[in-house]
């Protein structure tokens, strides 16, 4: 018995201590990958411009502090205009994947564009991003706006599509008298956005996570008017987040939904119909 007795304990122990082992190891894993998680820049991408779809733009080095910058793309209206739409992406792709569709659709609004990478995507400096890092680009591209431009601050819309909702909504906070705000396919919080993918569930978010951008909790600050697009298919950033940002933030606000859409098909799902919608808020 006293064998057996041991060989049960042991049993018993293993079948505790591998799962625990499993499960910090993985937990180990998100914690010091995050990174690269939450900002998956591709490393290979066509080197594309927007003169190939026809748009005259100037490719700009902005610089963040004294030894880093920020590859950009000022395309000037078709019209002279005094409005900037500045464009924070997705975390997926960089500035030459928004080179064929995304600017020409963005460049049917009427204004200025400013479209940024972020230090390490693309053309910008390589740093491993986080919150603080991607606040600090935001803060930087509106800075050479208001410095090197010229532009009232009055003048300049943020839009924020996806992972850059988070950057957008910073610097709304941040400039009470900012034009506009544009929130596409917004997530609540990355917490709350991790938590709909199932094998995150098991971990504390609150805990491992570095790069919060908890949205929800700054739209209700926010003086800006605020016009929040969602796809109602979208999967990874429900309609049911777009919703309760929409609840919480102040008039004027806007909630504009595409019928169908997922979370990687918004603009093509949206069409001339959401175009429009984005040429109406901007101009008012």
């Amino acid at each position: 018995m006293g064998v057996m007795g041991q060989g049960l304990r042991s049993a018993v122990v293993r079948l505790v201590a591998y799962p625990a082992i499993a499960y910090l190891a993985v937990g180990a894993f998100f914690y010091f990958q995050q990174s690269k998680l939450i900002f998956p820049a591709p490393k290979i991408f066509e080197k594309k411009t927007p003169a190939d779809r026809g748009l005259r733009f100037e490719d700009l080095l902005i610089p963040v502090n004294a030894t880093d910058h920020l590859h950009a793309w000022w395309i000037p209206a078709v019209k002279p205009s005094g409005k900037v739409i500045l464009v924070f992406h997705g975390n997926g792709y960089v500035l030459e994947d928004m080179a064929g569709d995304e600017a020409s659709d963005l460049n049917q609004i009427g204004a200025n564009l400013l479209l940024v990478d972020y230090r390490g995507y693309g053309s910008s400096t390589p740093v491993s991003p986080n919150e603080a890092t991607v606040d600090q680009d935001a803060e930087a591209a509106l800075n050479y706006l208001l410095r090197d431009r010229k532009i009232p601050v009055g003048n300049v819309v943020a839009l924020g599509r996806s992972i850059g909702s988070g950057p957008a909504t910073y610097l709304a906070l941040k400039n009470p008298g900012l034009g506009g705000l544009i929130l596409e396919s917004p997530f609540t919080s990355i917490d709350d956005a991790a938590a709909e993918v199932w094998y995150f569930r098991i971990y504390p978010a609150a805990l491992i996570l570095r790069t919060h951008f908890d949205n929800l909790a700054k739209i209700g600050s926010i003086k800006t008017p605020v016009l929040i697009v969602s796809g109602t298919a979208d999967t990874l950033t429900p309609t049911w987040m777009a919703d309760k940002i929409f609840a919480r933030a102040r008039q004027p606000k806007q909630l504009y939904l595409v019928p169908g859409a997922g979370h990687n098909d918004l603009p093509e799902r949206g069409g001339s119909d959401l175009t429009l919608a984005l040429k109406r808020f901007v101009e008012e």
